[in-house]
C-alpha cells in the first residue's frame, strides 16, 4: 500500500512539472505596467464629434497614436498619468498603416523601447495600456492570437490600410485606439488600431515595424495617404476590368468607364487587382498619373487626379456616405426603394463595421458592400445597432 501511495505521489509530482506554466517567460504584470505607463498619454479630441484614444511616446516631445483618432484634427489634448495636460499638435500621419505622430513641445516624456512583433509568436503574452471611455491609463492582457490578419474582400483584395495587423486576444473599447502593445519585457510592439465589431476579445494592431518605417517621413511632417481611385475591378481573362465607378471620383471625372481594361496605372502595368492596389499605396492623394485603359480594343490614355481613400464621400446600395473620423462614414442620404432603404439605414448613421470588420472610411464600406459582407453595424442616437443586409433587387 505504502509502495502504491509513493507510485501515486510521484506521478502526481510529474505530472504538476509538466503542465505547471513557466514561471520565467512573464514578469508580473504590475512590474511591466510600472515601467512602461509614463511614457503613455491619453487623448482628448474636442472636434465636430469629440473622441477619446491613447497614445505613447517615441522621443520626449513626439507621440504615436491612430490616425484614425486625428483626423480632419490640427490641434489636442495630451495627458500623462501623473495628470499633467500639454496642447499638441499633428506632425505627420500615415492613412495607409492608420498612423500619426503628434509634436509636444513643452513635453518631456520618457520614450517607450521599441522591440519587434515580427519575433512574437501566436500564444505570447502581451500586455496593452489604453484609455478606455476617457477613465485614463488602464490595463488589458491577453495573447497573441494571430499575425499578418489582412482585412480583406472576397477577391483577397486588401480592404481599408494596407497593412498586416497582429490579431490580439484582448478586450478593446473606445479610447484604447492608438495605445500601444507590449511585450514580457516592456518593449512596444504594437499601435491598437480596432477590434472585431462581433468578436469578443479581438483586436487589431499595427505592427511597430510599420511605425519603423514610416517615422522619418512623418517626423518630416509628411502626410502620408492610400490614393483611392474610385473604380471597383475584377479580374478577367484578360487582365483587370474595371466593374463599377464611383460617381464624380478620380475614375469618372477621368472618363474612365465600366468595360475599361486597365494596361497600365503611371509606370506599371496592371495584370491583376493585387498590382493595382499595391501601385496605389506607392501613390499619395492629389498626384496626377496617366492610366492607359484598353476600350474597345484600343489602348486610350487619360490622367487620373488621384483621391484620399480616407476623405473620398461615396454613394453606395442607394446611401450617401460623408467621411467621419474613425468611422465608415455619416449617412446623408437614402435613396428611396433602395437596399439601404430597404435594410432601415436612416439618415444620421454612423456606419462602424460591415459583416463584423470595423470600416474607417466610406471607400471601406463600398467595397465590403460589394464584396457581398453584411450585415452592417451602426452607431444611431447613441446606440450601436445592427442592420441586415437585404440581397440586391
Amino acid at each position: 500500500m505504502v509502495a502504491w501511495i509513493a507510485v501515486a505521489f510521484l506521478l502526481g509530482a510529474l505530472i504538476a512539472r509538466q503542465f505547471s506554466p513557466p514561471t520565467d517567460r512573464w514578469p508580473p504584470y504590475a512590474s511591466v505596467y510600472a515601467a512602461t505607463a509614463p511614457s503613455v498619454v491619453t487623448l482628448l479630441i474636442d472636434g465636430e464629434t469629440p473622441r477619446v484614444g491613447a497614445g505613447f511616446a517615441v522621443t520626449p516631445t513626439h507621440v504615436v497614436t491612430a490616425r484614425h483618432l486625428v483626423e480632419g484634427i490640427d490641434t489636442l489634448v495630451v495627458s500623462d498619468i501623473d495628470g499633467r495636460t500639454w496642447d499638441a499638435h499633428v506632425l505627420g500621419s500615415d492613412t495607409r498603416d492608420d498612423l500619426a505622430l503628434l509634436e509636444v513641445p513643452d513635453a518631456r516624456f520618457a520614450p517607450v523601447t521599441l522591440g519587434s512583433a515580427a519575433n512574437l509568436a501566436v500564444g505570447d503574452p502581451v500586455l496593452a495600456i489604453g484609455n478606455p471611455y476617457g477613465m485614463g491609463h488602464s490595463v488589458s492582457t491577453g495573447v497573441v492570437g494571430g499575425s499578418n490578419r489582412r482585412v480583406v474582400g472576397a477577391d483577397g483584395v486588401a480592404i481599408g490600410p494596407d497593412q498586416g495587423f497582429l490579431q490580439l486576444s484582448i478586450p478593446l473599447n473606445p479610447g484604447n485606439s492608438g495605445g500601444p502593445v507590449f511585450d514580457q519585457n516592456g518593449r512596444a510592439v504594437a499601435i491598437l488600431s480596432g477590434t472585431h465589431a462581433q468578436g469578443q476579445a479581438i483586436a487589431f494592431a499595427v505592427p511597430i515595424e510599420a511605425l519603423e518605417a514610416v517615422l522619418p517621413r512623418l517626423s518630416q511632417g509628411e502626410r502620408l495617404s492610400r490614393a483611392f481611385i474610385g473604380a471597383r475591378t475584377e479580374v478577367a481573362a484578360n487582365g483587370v476590368v474595371v466593374a463599377a465607378v464611383t460617381a464624380g471620383g478620380p475614375a469618372d471625372r477621368a472618363g474612365i468607364r465600366t468595360g475599361d481594361r486597365i494596361v497600365s496605372l503611371g509606370d506599371a502595368p496592371i495584370m491583376t487587382s493585387d498590382e493595382l492596389y499595391a501601385r496605389l499605396d506607392q501613390l499619395s492623394a492629389g498626384q496626377r498619373v496617366p492610366v492607359v485603359v484598353e476600350r474597345d480594343g484600343k489602348p486610350e490614355t487619360t490622367e487620373v487626379e488621384l483621391a484620399d481613400w480616407a476623405l473620398h464621400p461615396i454613394v453606395v446600395a442607394g446611401m450617401t456616405l460623408r467621411p467621419v473620423p474613425g468611422t465608415g462614414g455619416e449617412v446623408v442620404a437614402v435613396r428611396p426603394r433602395s437596399r439601404a432603404e430597404r435594410a432601415g439605414i436612416r439618415l444620421g448613421d454612423m456606419v462602424r463595421a460591415v459583416g463584423g470588420i470595423p470600416v474607417q472610411a466610406p471607400a471601406d464600406v463600398q467595397q465590403a458592400i460589394t464584396m457581398g459582407r453584411g450585415p452592417i453595424e451602426v452607431l444611431r442616437e447613441g446606440s450601436t445597432i445592427t442592420v441586415a443586409w437585404p440581397e440586391p433587387g
